[in-house]
């Protein structure tokens, strides 16, 4: 296996606080990849951000839940991470490379925060990164914006289809 789909933060809280114009748009598509992913054989992890001192009442509570939209199916792991990136501070790089993954490619929310800092990690662990565009979701248009031609000039793919 050399290709895995990360879900980032597709969580109530953030598509409310964050995201309140495209994420669960970004939502319904990423779980569209998640699904063709699935099917091919591929890895799909999900990243769920918690509080680090527990106030949002842990990876159970109703306040960290996942949006609707997404279905986590048996088999497909869930990080919890306590910062912007998916790689701080969290097994998903061994995880990946338990998995011989060579390719990353990510959707979630917010662009502007858990997409950029992931793909920016993910380039310096040697990963080759790549945006779900359809998939992701911005704090504002500008922001958005900026951020992902920030990324392709770091090295970054930006995908417009699954």
């Amino acid at each position: 296996m050399a290709l895995a789909l990360i879900l980032i933060d597709l969580q109530e809280w953030i598509v409310e606080r964050y995201a309140p114009d495209g994420g669960i748009a970004a939502a319904q598509t990423a779980e569209q990849a998640r699904r063709s992913f699935r099917e091919s054989g591929n890895l799909v992890v999900h990243v769920r951000h918690l509080a680090l001192d527990g106030s949002d009442g842990g990876p159970d509570s109703s306040t960290t839940r996942f949006v609707d939209a997404v279905t986590v199916e048996d088999g497909e792991p869930v990080v919890n991470k306590y910062d912007r990136s998916a790689f701080a501070g969290t097994p998903l790089d061994s995880m990946l490379r338990d998995h011989v993954v060579r390719d990353v490619v990510l959707a979630g929310l917010v662009t502007e925060g858990g997409i950029a800092s992931t793909a920016i990690d993910a380039l310096r662990l040697g990963y080759k990164v790549s945006v779900l565009l359809p998939a992701i979701a911005g704090n504002t248009p500008e922001g958005h914006h900026s951020t992902l031609d920030d990324l392709r000039d770091r090295g970054v793919t930006l995908q417009e289809r699954i």
